[in-house]
């Protein structure tokens, strides 16, 4: 099974080599950012299933992170998760879960609450990106079953117009030739499935002998 990223976003490195003991149990990537600026460049250039933010930090906090992260359409399912050093009231909660935040954590952290709740999110991630391979190969699948549809539709249209030519051309001719004298003369056969080149009749001395080759009768064209 292939493992998944995280990323790891706080100011302080004490912080950050805290997470990644925790966390290193889940046997996962661990990304680490110093700075909201450097995670964002991370997040551009490599795939994340989950974002563990500090929700104090200077200059652009976690909050103000959480809502650049959002705005960019490929980050909207991200997963985020906040990491308060400080109590915090009820409205920064409401404000974090309406930027986009998937859950909360408090310091001091407990290891075990930690890993469950990012491994939670692992998961879910995994399982999604297993959906989507599928829906891929599935989609990948009615494509091809499409083309094959629309070939054999193709040659049935085409075998019908050649039975459809076939008995439009019912009415048949043959030019009769006496070998001995190369008279021709046109008559008129019953069936199309006449040989190209067949005798007319039996001969009746070896010096005169007739043959009859079949020919499409054209017919006037209808007005």
């Amino acid at each position: 099974m292939d493992k998944v990223n995280i990323l790891l976003v706080d100011d302080q490195p004490a912080k950050l080599l805290s997470y990644e003991v925790i966390l290193g149990e889940l046997g996962e990537n661990l990304i680490k950012a110093n700075s909201p600026h450097e995670a964002l460049g991370i997040l551009l250039k490599t795939d994340i299933a989950v974002v563990l933010i500090d929700v104090v930090m200077p200059q652009i906090d976690g909050f103000q992170l959480a809502a650049m992260i959002r705005e960019h359409p490929r980050f909207q399912k991200l997963a985020m998760i906040f990491v308060s050093g400080v109590q915090i009231a009820e409205t920064d909660h409401l404000r974090g879960y309406e930027i986009g935040a998937v859950d909360y954590v408090t310091v001091p952290v407990v290891p075990e609450v930690l890993r469950a709740k990012v491994k939670v999110f692992v998961e879910l991630y995994r399982k999604t990106r297993q959906l989507e391979t599928l829906n891929a190969e599935l989609e990948q699948r009615v494509t091809a079953r499409t083309a094959e549809l629309e070939a054999q539709t193709e040659r049935l249209r085409r075998s019908e117009e050649r039975r459809s030519l076939a008995l439009s051309a019912g009415d048949m001719g043959s030019w009769e030739i006496d070998l001995t004298t190369g008279a021709m003369e046109w008559t008129t056969v019953p069936t199309a499935s006449s040989a190209w080149i067949r005798p007319a009749s039996r001969p009746r001395s070896s010096r005169s002998r007739r043959w009859s080759i079949p020919t499409i009768a054209r017919r006037a064209p209808s007005t």
